[in-house]
């Protein structure tokens, strides 16, 4: 279980803990003391659930984002009044649920602290001994320093740098140099770390395997470093990867069921959005039609499942481009989107007619984000691995998608392609709810993720 995981629990127990001892102090006696247990159980439930549900629309479970204290704080007075905003409508709605004494706004406040307090406890903790593993990191590329970073700054890593190994001259920006490859030996005696990264950009004669054999026999963890940062991050270090670790390593599989679950939950919720979404998509239309010339839709070519392309549907958000205008990223000028379309942008909806995309079986509901013909052909030539994007199905949302948002430069395609690849890696239908419920909160919240 991670750190995130373990928080969720203690959230949820400190919130739960707070209400049930202002109830057992100011809730009177009754006749029935069996049947209102359970009913104050259901209604201390829901308070904690919306609580959590708050905690996690406010990003406290997202540790790539900043969290120190006053981030903390902010995050939490925000979250806790919006609990407080839904525990309102709840019970304007259902009288039935409010707690007596009208005890819920006081555990709030308190609750407020006792999550801050917890908070700060195990942050401080995660990165002090015994609590926390002593990490030691051979390479002095990119990976290595990416690596110490995620450490250095992410408090739900229970890890601390000791050092680097490196060849003489290379360096780790912030982190001590213990010396070279071939010190290990005497380097673990010096600064017994439970575990060696090993990040090394060419091992090729220089990895000394007699040395990291022994720490690993001695109790040492020795993990490859790409392993360790897809494990940090959730994505894959694209510049790392070789073709044999894809090939011979874990992952990329799976079974027909899979697929076809994936499949059947894809055209079911399609289908019901289609349906639902009737009335919104024909205003739309109308206001796409009342605010500038053009047709409704958006027709372009895309690439999707094994290459082939297929012709991709989205309400038109844009004016018509000049001629002219045919550069990788001038198709997406932001100077030519009309305000109605901005709003659409902002909040997904320009994507609603794809659920016909989906049921035409062009598309998924969650998967890689389909590209322009002329795109893939550019980044497959400068991006390795890009074309792997294509052995699954495109999505109407995707795990690069609810991390990274939009992308209007290679290097940010670059970024993508290591969540693209996770996600083919670890594909699965828990995977596809766990995108999905991501995907809602940033519609919701009209915001870009990354």
């Amino acid at each position: 279980m991670s750190l995130a995981q373990r928080l969720a629990w203690l959230d949820g127990v400190s919130t739960l803990a707070v209400l049930a001892t202002a109830i057992a102090v100011w809730s009177p006696a009754t006749d029935d003391p069996v049947g209102s247990l359970w009913r104050l159980a259901a209604r201390v439930g829901i308070v904690a659930a919306v609580c959590l549900g708050a905690f996690y629309y406010n990003d406290l479970y997202d540790f790539e984002a900043p969290h120190d204290a006053g981030q903390l704080f902010t995050r939490l007075c925000r979250a806790l009044g919006f609990a407080a905003l839904v525990l309102a409508g709840t019970y304007l709605l259902f009288p039935n649920a409010i707690i007596g004494g009208n005890l819920a706004p006081y555990a709030l406040f308190v609750t407020l602290f006792a999550v801050l307090v917890l908070r700060l406890a195990v942050y401080t903790l995660a990165k002090r001994a015994p609590f926390s593993e002593r990490v030691v990191i051979m390479g002095g590329g990119r990976l290595a320093a990416e690596l110490a970073e995620q450490i250095a700054t992410r408090p739900d890593l229970a890890m601390r740098v000791a050092g680097v190994l490196t060849p003489e001259g290379d360096a780790v920006a912030g982190v001590q140099r213990l010396g070279a490859y071939g010190d290990v030996p005497d380097v673990v005696l010096r600064a017994r770390p439970d575990r060696i990264i090993v990040a090394m950009p060419d091992r090729r004669g220089n990895l000394p395997v007699s040395a990291l054999l022994s720490c690993r026999f001695r109790g040492v963890r020795v993990e490859e470093g790409t392993e360790a940062y897809e494990r940090f991050t959730r994505r894959l270090a694209v510049e790392s990867l070789t073709p044999s670790g894809l090939i011979f390593g874990d992952g990329f599989r799976v079974s027909r069921a899979q697929l076809a679950l994936k499949r059947g939950m894809s055209v079911v919720i399609a289908s019901i959005a289609l349906v639902a979404m009737a009335p919104l998509i024909a205003l739309i239309a109308l206001g796409i039609k009342l605010e500038s010339r053009g047709p409704v839709f958006f027709i372009q070519e895309r690439i999707g499942f094994g290459g082939r392309p297929f012709r991709l549907v989205k309400f038109r958000t844009m004016r018509q481009a000049e001629r002219g205008a045919d550069g990788i990223w001038q198709r997406d000028n932001a100077s030519r989107v009309t305000r109605f379309g901005a709003v659409l942008r902002r909040y997904r909806l320009d994507e609603l007619p794809q659920c016909v995309n989906i049921l035409k079986g062009d598309m998924s509901l969650v998967g890689p984000r389909p590209e322009m013909a002329s795109n893939v052909a550019t980044f497959s030539a400068v991006i390795p691995f890009y074309n792997l994007r294509h052995e699954v199905r495109p999505g109407l949302t995707g795990w690069a998608q609810v991390r990274a948002g939009y992308s209007m430069s290679t290097q940010e395609v670059t970024r993508k392609l290591c969540y693209d690849l996770y996600y083919i890696k670890h594909l699965s239908l828990r995977f596809d709810l766990w995108i999905l419920f991501d995907t809602v909160k940033f519609v919701l919240s009209g915001k870009r993720p990354g």
